[in-house]
């Protein structure tokens, strides 16, 4: 008997919801890790919390990383009914909202000109900046459910929506100028990472543990790297995601996948420059020497960018679910499950303080506004603090 392509596609959704239940209920399983006990620091950083605020862009059922957008001075926030507020980072105060009217489940992107907002829907709305307001200049509907944000050149947006398609929008009207579909496994982890931009390309890592550069003119493939190949005989077993954000510097892409590999790539032509194990979901910092980044245990790596090896590992916090890390001045920071952020020394990994702005997860990573660090945990709790020197 042959299914016609609407039955399908309907066994595929229920393939797909009955192995992320499968994988929900074996990650809340009471035979998961314990998060580690926190240690004791001896003369640790003394901190000054500035401000707290209540964003109302909470981690709710169904939405994702709503990172922060700062531009400038202002901090943009977006709830999951599709309100932007905006606020002063020295004083928290709020300064004006807009409603969007679409269902966030992502934050936004922008700058001084531009804001861009999506949803769960494939809705997608670019407005253009106007004092202490925004106008909507287009909006566009795509295939499927947008899980990270776009990114932009001076004339067009480049989107990934789950489904596994890559489109280019123009800039001036909404307009579609090419997509291009990649395969997606049948069970995935949660988010997406965001495209890339080098020189002419557009690079977009997928949830089979490839990475692909695209011509941005016309969407036709450059090169493709398999980074991770998926092994096991699960689904779960065979999930190499990559989903947390990876980075382009000097013409390298560094790039880790779920349950597989991190690994340094030309930009220019695909050639791998070396790889070893790993695994992680969240994104990477680094400097000019090192990556940063928390695996899928929680332990925060140092990463030499020359050549793979391990400069540092710090597993003091494992299993406690922490954030992808920020570099501020010679230190790490991120956050964890429990409302806590954890400072460590950039040249060693010890670590030197901790405080607790909230009692909730940080999925966001923590970021950085003059000399001020900010983070938003699950419940939209917006904080600011900063290090007291001694």
């Amino acid at each position: 008997m042959k299914l016609n392509s609407s039955l399908v596609f309907l066994l595929r959704i229920l393939l797909g919801v009955s192995l992320i239940i499968l994988l929900v209920a074996c990650s809340s399983s009471d035979n998961s890790e314990q998060p580690a006990p926190l240690t004791d620091i001896k003369n640790g950083l003394r901190f000054d919390q500035s401000w707290a605020i209540k964003t109302g862009a909470g981690i709710s059922s169904g939405s994702y990383n709503r990172q922060p957008l700062l531009i400038n001075n202002e901090i943009f926030t977006v709830d999951v009914d599709g309100l932007i507020k905006t606020f002063d980072a020295k004083s928290g105060n709020l300064k004006w909202d807009y409603e969007t009217g679409i269902q966030s489940i992502t934050g936004l992107i922008g700058n001084t000109e531009i804001v861009v907002a999506s949803s769960r829907n494939g809705e997608l709305n670019v407005y253009d900046r106007i004092i202490n307001n925004l106008e909507l200049r287009w909006s566009a509907r795509l295939t499927g459910e947008i899980r990270s944000a776009p990114v932009t050149n001076a004339g067009n947006l480049f989107i990934r929506t789950v489904d596994g398609r890559l489109s280019s929008i123009s800039m001036a009207d909404g307009s579609i100028q090419w997509t291009v579909s990649h395969l997606v496994p049948a069970l995935t982890l949660t988010g997406n990472s965001a495209p890339v931009l080098y020189n002419e390309l557009v690079v977009v890592g997928f949830d089979d543990g490839k990475i692909v550069a695209f011509d941005q003119a016309n969407g036709q493939v450059v090169w493709e790297v398999e980074v991770s190949r998926p092994t096991g005989r699960s689904e779960i077993e065979r999930l190499v995601d990559i989903d947390g954000q990876f980075l382009v510097s000097n013409g390298v892409i560094y790039v880790s996948t779920y349950q597989g590999r991190l690994a340094a790539i030309q930009a220019i032509d695909g050639e791998e420059l070396w790889s070893r194990k790993f695994s992680s979901f969240n994104s990477m910092t680094m400097d000019d020497n090192a990556l940063y980044l928390s695996s899928d245990s929680s332990h925060l790596w140092s990463i030499d960018r020359r050549t793979g090896s391990a400069l540092w590992k710090q597993d003091v916090l494992n299993a406690r679910k922490i954030s992808a890390p920020l570099l501020f001045e010679d230190k790490i920071i991120v956050g964890d499950l429990y409302g806590h952020v954890h400072w460590f020394n950039q040249s060693d990994g010890a670590l030197i303080g901790r405080l607790r702005p909230s009692n909730k997860r940080h999925y966001s990573t923590p970021f950085q506004w003059d000399n001020k660090i900010f983070t938003m945990d699950s419940d939209g709790i917006l904080s600011s603090f900063r290090m007291i020197q001694k």
